[in-house]
């Protein structure tokens, strides 16, 4: 068994992470139903109302014996506790050692209560059809039995590998995550003061005040439950508001961990495996040569400034040989960037199908409970039924309405409806990408085209141009197309000069001018960082071209101490990675393209680095700093 911490490797990801998590988010749901089983009585008469035309029956609860009462408080008791003694362990006020040991007994506990209580129930005590039945109480009983089965068996699997060795004994949540938690425990509880409010301003017993709570802040509005009194119509608004700001919450966090599993856990691992197979290649397509001098570029061993693979200093290697260099870095560099966007469309559509996946599960599996649980409705009624649940449509031609299917729905709404949420961001995230692409390219081509769009094509192809240069004169000869009227000017031949736009340098430019004056690289030093904190700032995460990459690479490495692994600016002797710029590989495990931070942001970092280092240089040189360059 490990210690609380420790740096060794951790796998089981889903074990260690995503089951406690899971178990402390559904735990207060088991604690809701346990609850409901409580505050009413698990039997009913059947009464049949004389007053109405119809003889609608009604079902009213009769007294449960003693010591079912008394044995279901005490389940309820071993419930909170445990999922207590479960929180307080993620927040470290109790040791692992003891928490969760503590937490399995006490929800295995109350599952033998439970079970027993339902079994003896319907031995000894069973109402008498057709005039007496179970009611919500009894099947919110099997339902709170089956989740803490459930939970204890999850909580079992974490414990199993932890003395395993593969994590050490404790949660390690994301800020994120552990609001999750904080953010399920208030909307549980929230349910629970809802059911005990309307309970007493509709006159509905506490299961069907709970179901109606839950299905106004789903917004579902079944219509089979309404609130004619205008004291409960009144606290519906500020009751209902909350609650939905509270599910968007919660619905927020579920997305963001989906989202920090796939991009953390998934596109990582899957990222590590590409990166090694096409290392293999390379190693095993490379010559001898190129092996040796890749080993000694990238050996652990720190290469002193005149040996370093650097083309951007001054050194008697021809300009040939470093494009020649260069060129070789960029297919690797390319080789990357192919990893990273086969893995991004990997990681889309492979969330896209898991996503649609769950949705038919929880969905058919769902009806097909409401239609073992419902007297009069078929399968195809249940996946309507169930259908218009996810999308919140809510017609109300169909609803729950025995005793067992409205506990059911509870529960399954509360874990489908983040489902459907999930499901409609992986959609708009790929299938309405790629409806917003082709409407984007069809509208670029067709009615709003963009500005010199038209003018390429008539460069590229000169008698197209000049056929839709007469057509255009001639049937409107004051109207004329404005790329037709640049081709009548001449500009078909000549090129627009723009002497004022700066020019992206191509890697000969690189290779020709390697290093330019220490006072043009401090101005192009600032006016990079000025770019990166606008790209930074754009809201979507930008991705450099190699071209860019060997600017950048230039600016960050002109400030590098000229000195035998000693610099100069502090007397410090430099370890190869202190400041992560000395000597990477594009695709090794210290590539800048694997980094957790966006390729703004890291190079951003990089380049506030490389001026503090010239700030430094020049402060040790004694002769200030000329921000003018």
């Amino acid at each position: 068994m490990r210690p609380p911490d420790d740096d060794e490797p951790q796998d089981w990801w889903i074990a260690s992470t995503a089951i406690p998590l899971a178990a402390a988010t559904t735990g207060p749901l088991a604690n809701l139903m346990s609850i409901v089983a409580l505050v009413i009585p698990w039997r009913n008469n059947i009464v049949w109302d004389q007053d109405q035309g119809d003889a609608t029956p009604v079902e009213v609860g009769y007294k449960d014996p003693t010591w079912c009462i008394s044995l279901n408080a005490i389940s309820l008791a071993c419930g909170l506790i445990g999922n207590i003694f479960l929180l307080c362990n993620f927040t470290r006020v109790v040791r692992y050692i003891v928490a969760l040991p503590v937490s399995i007994v006490l929800w295995l506990l109350s599952t033998a209560i439970l079970i027993g209580l339902t079994a003896s129930m319907s031995i000894y005590e069973s109402p008498t059809p057709p005039h007496q039945t179970y009611s919500e109480a009894y099947w919110s009983a099997v339902i709170s039995a089956v989740l803490y089965f459930l939970l204890s068996i999850m909580l079992m699997v974490n414990m199993l590998g932890y003395f395993l060795g593969h994590y050490p004994q404790n949660f390690v949540l994301t800020d994120d995550q552990r609001t999750l938690i904080l953010q399920t425990v208030g909307f549980i509880v929230w349910l629970a003061i809802g059911g005990a409010i309307f309970s007493q301003v509709i006159d509905i017993s506490y299961a069907d005040a709970v179901y109606f709570s839950n299905v106004t802040i789903l917004t579902l509005g079944f219509g089979d439950i309404t609130s004619p009194d205008p004291v409960a119509r009144g606290l519906i608004f500020p009751y209902a508001v909350i609650g939905m700001i509270m599910l968007g919450l919660v619905v927020s966090s579920i997305h963001r961990f989906a989202q920090e599993i796939s991009r953390d856990t998934v596109m990582m691992n899957h990222i590590e495996r590409k990166r090694k197979a096409v290392v293999r290649r390379s190693e095993s397509d490379s010559s001898d040569d190129t092996k040796l001098a890749y080993q000694q570029r990238h050996s652990r061993r720190r290469p002193t400034v005149s040996t370093i693979t650097n083309p951007f200093t001054r050194t008697t290697r021809s300009s040939h040989s470093r494009l020649l260099m260069m060129r070789e870095e960029k297919s690797r560099f390319n080789a990357m960037r192919a990893i990273q966007n086969e893995t991004a469309r990997w990681r889309r559509w492979t969330s896209l199908v898991i996503s649609i996946a769950v949705f038919a599960i929880v969905w058919t599996c769902g009806a097909l409970v409401f239609w073992a649980l419902e007297d009069d409705m078929t399968y195809f009624s249940a996946l309507y039924f169930g259908f218009c649940c996810l999308l919140t449509i809510g017609y109300g031609d169909i609803a729950p309405t025995t005793n067992a299917a409205r506990p059911f729905f509870i529960v399954w709404s509360l874990l489908a409806i983040p489902t459907m949420t999930i499901l409609i961001s992986k959609m708009s995230d790929t299938l309405v990408r790629l409806y917003k692409r082709a409407t984007s390219v069809l509208a670029t081509w067709t009615f709003l085209p963009q500005e010199g769009q038209w003018s390429d094509i008539f460069k590229r192809f000169p008698r197209i141009g000049m056929a839709v240069l007469h057509t255009a004169t001639n049937k409107r000869p004051h109207q004329a197309h404005p790329e037709a009227a640049e081709l009548e000017k001449g500009a078909l031949h000549q090129p627009k000069s723009t002497p004022n736009e700066n020019k992206r340098l191509s890697l000969e430019d690189f290779a020709k001018d390697p290093a330019p004056s220490p006072s043009e690289l401090a101005q192009q030093l600032a006016q990079a960082i000025q770019q990166t904190i606008k790209d930074a700032l754009a809201g979507e995460a930008k991705e450099y071209s190699y071209e860019e990459w060997v600017g950048f690479t230039r600016l960050i490495r002109f400030t590098h101490p000229q000195t035998k692994g000693v610099d100069g600016a502090s007397g410090m002797v430099l370890d190869e990675d202190e400041y992560g710029v000395l000597n990477w590989d594009w695709i090794g495990e210290s590539s800048p393209l694997l980094a957790e931070k966006t390729e703004p942001e890291w190079v951003l970092d990089r380049l506030c680095e490389s001026l503090v280092r010239y700030v430094a240089m020049k402060r040790a040189e004694g002769n200030g700093v000329d921000m003018k360059g």
